[in-house]
């Protein structure tokens, strides 16, 4: 193949070609398997592979280093770091653009719970597993809200800028912003909580109401069988409640998608090495200060063993007492 390209005039290195398209697709696959739109689980795996290999030769000759031999590392442990480099940010970005429909989910859920049809399963394509009936509705109409609005668009902006705030064939100055980048992605998960209790929470006051009611009813009037009425009512106030959520259920579609915006910038700045002003507060730990400290890039790495690499990156600095 080398030589047909010589043939035609054409001057290129097929290897090192190969590897930097591969290096682009990496962040790319890994965020469009775990982001509930655009592709999804119900999507077969070949054209989602084949849908990020498009957009990463879309990519290649904006993103291409002008000396890629100079660039890629030559050992393949350091390789094989700037992979998994690529790996992780692209599952950070997909996560926090994805985590809002889990809570939109996670509400059907609680509702399905509270009116008492928690046993009725059905299969959610977009996430590969079985959900409540309500929270595949309500994920659903979050998903098609989301994409009207242009949510996807959003995405697609920040996550390809991430490649240039980001460089693929560097490691970033990731250390200053590690621990805040830990804590607040531990933020987004618990957050799937806050935001599905506050969704749900017009059924679950509306079903409390109805259960004192009930309370009530049992005391003063012990003949009528509050247990069978209360399934009904549980069902039919549950689903009256469900749907005056939805009067105001795309405006907080909306919020939403601008706080998951909000939230894959903040990743990225994160991974850059600088803290936003919402993160401030977390600080990495003085003893941990000189972790990922060493970056392997351009004549540095062939000049240095990939051993000692691997021991400056992955170990934590002495105490001064052979600690």
């Amino acid at each position: 193949m080398a030589d047909v390209f010589k043939i035609l005039g054409i001057d290129i290195d097929l290897q090192t070609a190969a590897v930097c398209l591969s290096i682009i697709w990496m962040r790319l696959l890994t965020a469009f398997s775990v982001i509930p739109f655009l592709v999804g689980k119900p999507v077969p795996r070949r054209i989602v592979v084949g849908t990020a290999l498009v957009i990463a030769l879309y990519l290649y000759p904006l993103l291409k280093p002008s000396d890629p031999k100079s660039v890629l590392p030559s050992e393949w442990m350091v390789l094989f770091a700037l992979y998994f480099k690529e790996m992780f940010i692209g599952l950070a970005i997909g996560l926090s653009a994805s985590l809002i429909f889990y809570g939109f989910e996670a509400a059907g859920r609680m509702v399905d719970n509270q009116r008492g049809a928690s046993l009725a399963r059905v299969l959610i394509p977009q996430l590969g597993e079985q959900g409540s009936t309500s929270g595949q509705f309500l994920f659903q109409l979050a998903l098609v809200i989301y994409l009207v609005l242009g949510g996807h668009l959003l995405f697609l902006k920040s996550f390809i800028e991430s490649y240039e705030l980001i460089p693929p064939f560097s490691f970033p100055n990731v250390r200053p912003g590690l621990f805040p980048l830990m804590d607040f992605l531990i933020v987004l998960s618990t957050n799937v909580l806050v935001m599905s209790v506050q969704v749900a929470a017009p059924v679950i006051i509306a079903i409390l109401i109805v259960d004192i009611v009930l309370g009530i009813t049992n005391r003063l009037a012990p003949q009528i069988n509050v247990w069978e009425l209360g399934f009904n009512l549980r069902g039919i106030i549950g689903i009256a409640a469900l749907f005056a959520i939805l009067f105001l259920f795309d405006r907080y579609v909306y919020d939403s998608m601008r706080i998951s915006a909000r939230n894959t910038d903040i990743v990225i700045e994160l991974f850059q090495g600088s803290i936003p002003p919402e993160l401030k507060d977390v600080e990495t730990p003085p003893e941990l200060q000189n972790i990922f400290k060493f970056e392997p890039t351009g004549e540095e790495i062939k000049k240095t063993p990939w051993w000692d690499k691997t021991i400056r990156v992955f170990s934590l600095p002495s105490d001064g007492n052979g600690g």
